[in-house]
């Protein structure tokens, strides 16, 4: 039971590579981005639920977000006709999550501190960022995607806060 939070998290991986193989926006496509997404849920709660939680599942959870993020963006990248504006912003956000990660190195470092906060507004951000995927293509797409670029701007400056005020 609590290697299955691991195996939902390597399987996240795994599944990125048919994710890669596959046609975007197509059925197959959606199919195998919900149930990875679905294993990025599970594998958290399940953790924490059966107190499973470890570093090295963190690491993993980790890991497996970033390869999903790459994978999905490489596919759907094309498909993003979003205004200048929102591109900038997307930019802010990107800088204050990399200016994040530089400090939370140096104070883990420092206090031990984890490197990576799953804050409620970062968690937020990562559940509207799934489900508003799925939007592309949508007359609503771009208010959809300002609405989470804004919840994202804000997840990461109090993901800032929270790193240097601990």
């Amino acid at each position: 039971m609590k290697r299955v939070p691991n195996l939902l998290s390597m399987s996240r991986i795994v599944l990125c590579l048919p994710l890669l193989l596959v046609d975007a926006m197509t059925v197959p496509f959606w199919t195998l981005y919900v149930i990875a997404g679905l294993t990025d849920i599970l594998d958290g709660f399940l953790a924490r639920r059966w107190g499973v939680e470890s570093k090295l599942g963190a690491r993993l959870d980790s890991l497996a977000d970033f390869v999903f993020v790459i994978a999905v963006g490489d596919k759907l990248f094309p498909y993003l006709k979003l205004p200048a504006a929102l591109w900038m912003m997307i930019g802010l956000i990107a800088l204050v999550k990399m200016v994040n990660a530089i400090s939370s190195f140096v104070m883990k470092h420092r206090q031990g501190q984890s490197p990576f906060l799953h804050t409620k507004a970062n968690k937020l951000t990562g559940f509207l960022l799934f489900v508003g995927m799925m939007t592309i293509g949508q007359s609503y797409f771009v208010p959809v995607a300002w609405m989470i670029a804004c919840i994202a701007l804000f997840a990461a400056i109090q993901e800032g806060h929270f790193i240097r005020s601990k």
